[in-house]
C-alpha cells in the first residue's frame, strides 16, 4: 500500500471527517449522520481465492451508524487516486461480504443497509464504468434484463465538485476541497483545524509539497487554534529568516501554491520587504 493511500485512509478515519463527507455528499449537507453515533466498521473480508485458498480483501474505511445499541447502517468510503475500470466489481464484492455477515448472524439485530461511496481524488473525472452491467462483454437477451443485478457505484470527483457542493462543508474537509479548487477561499476563511496532522498529511499527499509535512509541528502547537492561513504566515516567516533573496522566493512561491492572485502577491512582497516596483516585478518573473 502506497503512502498516499495510507494518508487518505488516515484522513477519513477521523470520525468528524467521515461524518462530514457522508452528510455533504450523500445527504446534501443535512446532518443525518452524527459523529456521536458512528463506530469503526470492518475493513477486511475473506473470500474464496484460487486453488481453494482463502484470500482477504481490504476496504479503505467503514463506519457503523449505531443508535441504542442497534446498527442502522454501514457506510463505506473508498479512495481512488487513479481510475479503476473494474471498480464496480470490487465494490460489489465488499457489499456482498457485508450482507453475508448479516446473513450469518441472523436477524436479531435487524437487517441494515450497506451504503458505499467512491472518492475519486485523481486529476481526471471518472469516465469508467459505474455499474456491473456496463462491464458485460456480451449482449443480454431482452427478456433477461429484469433479472440482472443493478449493482452500481457512486463516484464523486473530489477535484471537480461544484462550488455549491463544496460550500456544504464547514469542517476540515472544506479545507482540502478549497485547496483543490479555490485556494483563496481556504486562506480567506481562516478556518481552524480539528485534525491538523491528518489535514497537513492529506495536503502533502495531494500536492507533493513537503512544506505541509514541515508545518505539522507548528500546527500541533495549540492544536485546534491555528488555521491554514497561520501556516502560510509561518512559511513566509521561515523564508524571511533565511535571508532577503531566499525570503522573497519562499514568499512568492508560497503565495502561488496557496492560490493568491498575482496582484495580491505583488502587494504582499512589496509590503513585506519594502521593495520598489521594478525589484518586485523582477522577482515575480523569477519565482512566479
Amino acid at each position: 500500500m502506497g503512502n498516499k493511500d495510507k494518508t487518505q485512509k488516515l484522513f477519513m478515519a477521523c470520525s468528524d471527517i467521515f461524518v462530514e463527507l457522508i452528510n455533504g455528499l450523500i445527504y446534501h449537507g443535512k446532518e443525518i449522520l452524527e459523529e456521536k453515533s458512528v463506530i469503526p466498521g470492518p475493513t477486511e473480508s475473506i473470500y474464496q481465492g484460487s486453488e481453494a485458498e482463502l484470500s482477504s480483501q481490504f476496504q479503505d474505511c467503514s463506519m457503523y451508524d449505531v443508535h441504542n445499541g442497534q446498527i442502522h447502517a454501514l457506510y463505506t468510503l473508498e479512495n481512488q487516486s487513479s481510475i479503476d475500470s473494474l471498480m464496480p466489481l470490487r465494490c460489489a464484492g465488499y457489499e456482498r461480504a457485508a450482507y453475508r455477515r448479516q446473513y450469518k448472524s441472523g436477524s436479531e439485530q435487524g437487517i441494515y443497509p450497506v451504503i458505499s461511496v467512491v472518492l475519486n481524488w485523481s486529476d481526471q473525472p471518472w469516465k469508467a464504468a459505474t455499474s456491473v452491467r456496463e462491464l458485460l462483454d456480451y449482449s443480454v437477451p431482452a427478456d433477461a434484463e429484469d433479472y440482472l443485478d443493478k449493482n452500481r457505484i457512486h463516484v464523486f470527483d473530489m477535484r471537480f465538485l461544484e462550488k455549491s457542493t463544496r460550500e456544504l462543508f464547514e469542517g476540515d474537509v472544506r479545507v482540502v476541497l478549497d485547496y483543490l479548487s479555490d485556494r483563496e477561499s481556504m486562506i480567506r476563511r481562516r478556518q481552524k483545524l480539528r485534525n491538523p496532522v491528518e489535514v497537513m498529511k492529506m495536503l502533502h499527499a495531494l500536492s507533493g509539497d513537503t512544506r505541509y509535512l514541515e508545518g505539522i509541528t507548528f500546527m500541533q502547537e495549540n492544536e485546534g487554534e491555528k488555521s491554514v492561513c497561520d501556516l502560510l504566515d509561518y512559511m513566509v516567516n521561515q523564508g524571511i529568516q533565511q535571508g532577503l533573496q531566499e525570503g522573497v522566493r519562499v514568499l512568492i512561491t508560497t503565495y502561488k501554491e496557496f492560490g493568491v492572485t498575482y496582484e495580491a502577491a505583488v502587494a504582499g512582497v512589496k509590503q513585506k520587504y519594502d521593495l520598489d516596483d521594478a525589484e518586485v516585478q523582477r522577482n515575480m518573473k523569477l519565482y512566479w
